[in-house]
């Protein structure tokens, strides 16, 4: 590997090489959609009866291609997950009475839940610098851009349709700030993101309001409150992502 190459590489090496990524490795993409769909049913996130988004939606809210996220979803119509109906007012739908599988997916993610902590103690660290810079530098219009996002997510149909706006805010900050650790930061923040799990928009809202009052600490340039505003934000991930399912 050419030195730059292996100097641009490092960050993300030396991440997926720490704790936190372990699952990351050892699943693959079809796999991870099924986990995350799979847990998100069990905890009664995604009701029975409830129709999905989009193929193309839910590929865009987890990050996979669309034959990815389609090839998840045939496999959970296979295994009964999943209904599919066809016709005008057809879609892909949980079944009434989905059984409850014993799959290595799912049992995957609950093996990392350690990981997982370390995950959101790295994101903690690493976004507070950045909080911290961006309310220092951060420009009327970069905050009307960073509500503009707020206001889409605001308005998106379903938490695939939310998760595109979130998460380009949190891109978007980490950019304000200017910081050359930026790409070690995105590294673990979408580390972290492939442990998500589709959530009810109404969930949602709170986290939105700290997004507001992220902005509105940029706007006066008061790096405190931003500092405090993100470390509640993210601290807030231990109770609401699957680590805390039960």
């Amino acid at each position: 590997m050419p030195q730059k190459d292996a100097e641009h590489a490092a960050p993300e090496l030396a991440l997926l090489d720490a704790p936190g990524s372990a699952a990351l490795t050892r699943l693959s993409a079809v796999e991870t959609v099924r986990a995350r769909v799979l847990l998100s049913i069990e905890h009664g996130l995604l009701a029975p009866g409830v129709r999905l988004p989009r193929t193309e939606l839910i590929a865009s809210g987890l990050e996979v291609s669309p034959i990815t996220a389609r090839r998840a979803l045939e496999s959970l119509v296979e295994d009964g997950v999943l209904v599919r109906v066809p016709g005008r007012g057809g879609g892909t739908f949980v079944a009434e009475h989905p059984p409850r599988l014993h799959d290595s997916s799912v049992t995957a993610y609950r093996a990392d839940a350690d990981a997982v902590r370390r995950l959101i103690d790295q994101r903690s660290l690493m976004e507070s610098a950045i909080v911290h810079e961006a309310a220092r530098v951060a420009t009327a219009a970069q905050c009307d851009e960073l509500d503009r996002l707020i206001e889409q997510s605001q308005h998106a149909a379903d938490w695939h349709e939310h998760h595109v706006p979130d998460s380009r805010f949190h891109h978007l900050v980490g950019e304000i700030s200017g910081l050359p650790e930026l790409p070690a930061y995105l590294t673990s923040y979408e580390a972290l993101l492939r442990y998500f799990v589709p959530y009810p928009m109404d969930q949602l809202e709170h986290g939105r309001d700290e997004h507001r009052a992220l902005v509105a600490a940029f706007r006066v340039h008061d790096a405190e409150a931003a500092v405090a505003v993100t470390r509640a934000h993210v601290d807030a991930l231990r109770r609401e992502m699957f680590i805390a399912l039960v």
